[in-house]
């Protein structure tokens, strides 16, 4: 079926996070299309929660274009604090609009750092407004990875995407370049990309062109998006529907054992490799820079009890006390300095055991200097 465009002018294309989210650390996202060609089976994009289409094979062959993003977004920026945005989008129809382009030298003027997350290395375009934004602010470059090979099964669940090698090649050109860049190894596949040697693979191939980490992401399945994937399993891998029925049952992802062996596995082969399973963050100079850092350390502890199977309270607790530090307007380590741990406790959502966690936290970061550097 051949792909219809249609455009239109929304009137908002900002989207604002209550929190700021803690795989890719961005504050805000703004893109330039709806729908999307390369029509990835497992997209989560086709949950009813999400999608933007009754009919979910829409998703890939009806593509809405909005003609006026980079205006919408240079007024909608110049009245929000300045933090990360996910922007852009480099699907096909991006080679002819440059709306992503023209979105990132919006961002530029307004000096705003920028996350992308692609499939596509038409990114590799516009690396020379990317770079300028790394170096006047901050910039990282992520590209959605499922495995090295590019195969009859990659084929089939990435129909449109280009080629998983083309990914790899355009990662080592934005490190080349000084730009952090790594992979979102995700989702990753149950019983068709979750061996070890795929996981390995996709980890050394990272590393060895330069990326600097490895998100590993499970993949999840609701309401629309859960039919369709179990439509493909049926068609293509129909021994595989029972597994997949025992590992979900009726749950949003995967069982919590499982996707913690998963990710404990991915954290010991980026080890092995010398990159990191988390992605650095952005922090701004300044005085609540410190507020950032210790936020993005409990965050990542709590991605580790994730992958322990902790329990909810605590993990709740630890990503609350987060979010206070991030609307803190003033900086924990004054706080700390005034009224000593006593003063972390009168902190909302900080008790006495995680005000002991942040206490140490400040002392690890005044003893390795990292607010200096």
């Amino acid at each position: 079926m051949a792909v219809q465009y249609i455009t239109y002018n929304p009137k908002k294309i900002l989207n604002t996070h209550k929190h700021a989210d803690s795989w890719f650390w961005d504050k805000y996202s703004a893109h330039p299309y709806i729908g999307c060609e390369y029509g990835c089976e497992y997209c989560y994009s086709r949950e009813t929660k999400y999608s933007r289409y009754s009919n979910p094979t829409d998703f890939s062959n009806i593509i809405k274009i909005k003609e006026n993003a980079p205006e919408l977004l240079r007024k909608e920026l110049s009245k929000v604090p300045k933090d990360t945005i996910i922007v852009g989008d480099y699907q096909p129809i991006e080679e002819k609009t440059e709306l992503s382009r023209k979105m990132l030298q919006v961002c530029l003027d307004h000096q705003f750092p920028v996350s992308l997350l692609e499939k596509s290395p038409l990114v590799l375009r516009d690396i020379d407004l990317i770079e300028e934004i790394s170096k006047t602010c901050w910039a990282s470059v992520t590209f959605s990875i499922i495995t090295t090979e590019d195969d009859e099964t990659r084929r089939l669940f990435e129909p449109g995407a280009p080629s998983t090698s083309s990914r790899f090649r355009a990662i080592k050109e934005f490190s080349d370049r000084g730009i952090l860049a790594g992979v979102a190894f995700m989702p990753i596949l149950p019983f068709i990309y979750d061996s070890d040697e795929n996981l390995e693979a996709v980890v050394k191939a990272t590393a060895e062109h330069g990326g600097k980490f490895v998100l590993a992401g499970g993949l999840t399945l609701a309401s629309t998006q859960r039919e369709w994937y179990f439509r493909v399993l049926a068609e293509h891998y129909p021994q595989l529907t029972p597994k997949y029925q025992r590992l979900y049952g009726d749950g949003y992802g995967p069982e919590c054992s499982y996707a913690g062996e998963i990710g404990k596995k991915v954290n010991r082969l980026c080890q092995k490799y010398g990159i990191e399973d988390r992605m650095p963050r952005y922090v701004p100079d300044g005085p609540l820079a410190v507020n950032r850092l210790i936020s993005e350390r409990l965050q990542n502890m709590v991605y580790r009890m994730e992958l322990d199977c902790a329990s909810k309270y605590r993990m709740w607790a630890y990503r609350k006390a987060a979010w206070t530090l991030e609307e803190l307007t003033e900086s924990v380590a004054e706080i700390y300095a005034k009224n000593g741990r006593k003063g972390l406790e009168q902190l909302k959502n900080v008790g006495k055991s995680l005000a002991e966690e942040i206490e140490r936290q400040l002392q690890e970061i005044g003893e390795r200097g990292e607010l200096a550097a």
